[in-house]
């Protein structure tokens, strides 16, 4: 018989019915307290794990756009040697002259 825990609260469940308590918020539990299954629904999370899952978040969206940044500044710079090269070189014709 499948066990079912919310908060302080342990229902002891028919099998045809883990689904509909998950969507609940329920988590199915074993005869130890550990979770077999999270809820699918209905679930409440603490604010410190919410914050952490931001703090991810912003991490992931942060380093994306800081390999966009040196892709970018890679562009640049073999524009820039590309057309520090053709100044050296008509700064050395001008001299040859």
């Amino acid at each position: 018989m499948p066990k079912m825990k919310k908060g302080n609260r342990i229902l002891d469940i028919d099998a045809g019915r883990v689904d509909a308590y998950l969507k609940q918020g329920y988590d199915q539990v074993d005869d130890a307290g550990k979770i077999v299954k999270r809820a699918t629904g209905g679930r409440s999370i603490s604010l410190q794990e919410h914050n952490k899952i931001l703090a991810e978040l912003e991490n992931l969206k942060n380093s994306d756009s800081a390999e966009r940044n040196l892709e970018e500044a890679k562009k640049e710079i073999k524009s820039l040697k590309s057309e520090n090269a053709k100044l050296k070189k008509s700064l050395d014709e001008k001299k040859s002259e």
